[in-house]
């Protein structure tokens, strides 16, 4: 090789050499500038990133909070349930596994060898299994558990309507489960578990654990027993009537405590609506009408009308009816006897301010204040917005719609002396320790009459019951005080329905100190349609269900102060007392009546009879039937009697509590 060529190759070689060191230098300085860049300015960054891949978060769901009758029974509970996945790979020991998932979670041998064969990557077991079950498998590996709290509710549907729901996902639907979910909810915690190299998780005390936060337990207003028997009574009513639907409300006057409250309507929709749906309540109206006439003194109960023989048009041309013809009638007559034409001939006596403020007094036109998550609060028009026409109508239950709520609290101030309650539904909030963190005591909203003019009324609703429109809901051995109503019904386009009507009886017992105010509602009931044909016998049915089951709802001592004596109005009324008890007994309550609905029920203690065969009746009419045998029911699932606690013939006692149990199959 020549000297020049020689030359030019060592050159290329230097030149070669050149390169690859700046080539080095170039990429050292990358490596140090990107290692600058991730360690320096990014190195929080990746370390999150790194703890990420080497942790898991585990959410730890909270428990929710249970709901509780106002005695402690069990409305709304949560249960923790678990589901199981396998991993069969990962699995040490196979047969072992199969013997577990067939001895513990009694899963078919075949099955369990399906569910741990190395040729599925994951299997998840179909169900739900017990925190019993899981605990005695354990965690081997392979096995993976979710845990899952889920709701239930031990009373079947009974009450459902007050309750509401949750959805699949955690999400209170309605009732209660929605208006309390703030404190029933709780606050969800996490864990925090390694991740081995192979992806699997194992705890760590050096990892941080948020526990969870269990939501407080409620204890409603409502009498899990008054609530069962208002149920069977409304669905045993809505049954023979015929009715669309309906609502039983029971309350207590002297508290504005929600005892029971049941709502009926097509289509089985969730929800009170004794709390949302208005209606125009007809004659249940007169008695507040006629307390504010004795309220601002434009009347007195011995004054007179003319009846005009049942039918007068007024000097409006507007004309007036009566179901029956009548000459003269007192303000007491009027009322009792249900008199449009007597009510609407003193309407001049009050000006519009007047009819329309005591109105209000009683709490139409405006919400309740209940603890519920939606409530209407009615229609009352204001005076400037009147028609001519506008106080007879008020006065007669019409131009106005209020909630069976409403009307039942108004009726409450008539029983109590003439205050307002605010209703209760809830009556106190525990913590998961059982501590006491709020407690919700009566409050009163106003008083809107006298308690002298309260008497007064109560004293004509007793007339009503006794010898008027509402005979019906009479008992022969303690008075009941209250007044029937059946007003057109109107349909979606805001019109009267022909031949639609809402049957209302509301009233309160005992007469002379009540306990509970009751409303009985039946939309568009069949056939017979008058409120005192129809809502007045689910009143009595109710009652006596009440008193034969001895439900704690009800102060037994102070109501044996109010029975009738042997000689009482309920005996012009159709109705007859029973042969005087014999001397020592004290505590025989006699319901015995012309239309074969009475009964005797005896509060002493009984000897045993035998418990009735009741399969395949439904569970409504179950119900009603050992309610009468004085004892307490408890109902498990729905539709027909498949079984009972104690067995059929089996001795049962009075205040004993049994159990129904149905399959809707």
């Amino acid at each position: 090789m020549s000297r020049a060529g020689a030359w030019d190759s060592e050159e290329r070689l230097r030149g070669r050499r050149r390169l690859l060191i700046v080539s080095i230098a170039i990429a050292a300085v990358l490596i140090v500038g990107r290692s600058v860049q991730l360690q320096g300015f990014e190195g929080d960054k990746w370390r999150a990133e790194a703890a990420a891949q080497q942790q898991a978060r585990v959410p730890l769901a909270a428990r929710r909070g249970a709901i509780f009758d106002r005695d402690g029974v069990p409305l709304a509970l949560t249960r923790e349930t678990f589901r199981l996945s396998i991993a069969p790979n990962e699995l040490t020991d196979r047969d072992a596994a199969v013997r577990q998932l067939a001895q513990v979670l009694e899963l078919g041998r075949s099955a369990a060898r399906r569910a741990t064969s190395k040729d599925r990557k994951w299997v998840v077991l179909p169900g739900r299994f017990t925190a019993e079950q899981r605990r005695e498998i354990g965690d081997p590996r392979g096995f993976h558990w979710e845990r899952r709290l889920e709701r239930f509710y031990p009373q079947g549907s009974v009450g459902r309507e007050v309750l509401g729901g949750i959805s699949g996902d955690g999400r209170p639907l309605g009732g209660m489960e929605q208006a309390l979910d703030e404190m029933l909810a709780g606050r969800d915690g996490y864990s925090v578990m390694r991740r081995d190299g192979k992806g699997r998780k194992e705890a760590s005390v050096a990892l941080p654990v948020v526990q969870a936060t269990d939501g407080n337990d409620v204890y409603l207003s409502i009498d899990f027993d008054l609530q069962e028997i208002a149920d069977a009574a409304l669905g045993a009513a809505i049954d023979s009537t015929g009715a669309a639907g309906g609502d039983l409300l029971l309350m207590d006057p002297r508290t504005g405590e929600v005892l029971a409250a049941v709502s009926r309507r097509q289509g089985g929709s969730l929800g009170v609506g004794a709390f949302i749906e208005p209606y125009e309540p007809g004659s249940v109206a007169k008695p507040l009408f006629v307390s504010t006439l004795l309220a601002t003194g434009k009347a007195t109960l011995g004054e007179s009308v003319h009846g005009e023989g049942g039918r007068w048009t007024d000097p409006d041309g507007r004309v007036h009816t009566d179901v029956h013809a009548y000459d003269w009638l007192t303000l007491r007559d009027a009322l009792r006897v249900s008199s449009n034409i007597g009510m609407v001939k003193f309407v001049p006596r009050l000006s519009p301010g007047q009819q329309f403020g005591m109105l209000r007094d009683f709490g139409f036109g405006t919400p309740t204040g209940v603890e519920y998550p939606a409530e209407s609060s009615g229609r009352l028009p204001r005076p400037d917005r009147w028609s001519k026409p506008t106080g007879a109508s008020l006065a007669t239950g019409y131009e106005l719609s209020v909630t069976p709520l409403q009307l039942a609290l108004a009726y409450g101030a008539l029983a109590n002396g003439g205050v307002l309650m605010e209703p209760r539904l809830v009556r106190e909030v525990r913590g998961r320790d059982g501590k006491t963190l709020e407690r919700r005591d009566p409050r009163e909203v106003r008083r809107v009459i006298p308690r002298g003019v309260a008497g007064q009324i109560r004293d004509v609703l007793v007339t009503v019951v006794a010898d008027g429109t509402a005979t019906r809901a009479s008992l022969s051995t303690f008075e009941v005080a209250g007044k029937t109503g059946t007003a057109r019904r109107t349909g979606a386009n805001g019109r009267y329905e022909a031949g639609q009507y809402n049957s209302t009886f509301v009233g309160f017992f005992p007469a002379r100190d009540p306990q509970l105010t009751i409303l009985v509602r039946l939309d568009r009931p069949q056939g017979e349609y008058y409120g005192g044909l129809t809502a007045a016998p689910v009143t009595r049915e109710t009652l006596q269900a009440i008193l034969a089951a001895r439900s704690p709802g009800l102060d037994r001592r102070s109501l044996l102060a109010t029975r009738l004596p042997a000689q009482s109005p309920a005996r012009a009324a159709g109705t007859r007392r029973a042969d005087p008890p014999p001397a020592g007994s004290e505590g025989v309550y006699v319901f015995v009546s012309t239309d074969n609905v009475g009964r005797a029920v005896d509060d002493r203690p009984s000897a045993p009879v035998a418990m009735p065969d009741l399969a395949g009746l439904p569970l409504r009419d179950a119900a009603r039937r050992l309610h009468a045998l004085g004892v307490r029911v408890r109902v498990r699932g729905g539709g027909f009697v498949a079984s009972t606690r104690p067995a059929a013939g089996q001795p049962v006692a009075r205040g004993d509590t049994l159990v129904i149990v149905g399959d809707s199959r």
